[in-house]
């Protein structure tokens, strides 16, 4: 049972990181999609993830530890959050 409360804690988190991203490419006039591809697999639960955002061809990638990711689960903040604004700022250059 603790495994499945971690690992909802997790993609709660991802979720919320999904919907940042995407309410932060609108006011660039971007349509995009968020994937994300789990990195190294503990008990269950991966130690991280990397988030990728493929936008009208171009495509940006990030990797976030676990413990970064779930504590975005009520809101995104921190590292996470500055390396979303990074991703969008890069596409929104080219």
């Amino acid at each position: 049972m603790e495994d499945k409360q971690v690992r909802e804690v997790f993609d709660t988190g991802l979720g919320k990181i999904r919907h940042e991203i995407k309410s932060r490419l609108v006011p660039h006039g971007f349509f995009g999609s968020v994937r994300n591809i789990d990195i190294g697999t503990d008990d269950h639960v991966p130690s991280g993830s990397m988030i990728e955002i493929a936008v009208n061809g171009r495509t940006v990638t990030r990797s976030f530890g676990r413990e970064d990711i779930e504590r975005c689960h009520l809101r995104v903040s921190g590292v996470v959050l500055l390396g979303i604004i990074s991703m969008v700022d890069e596409l929104s250059i080219g």
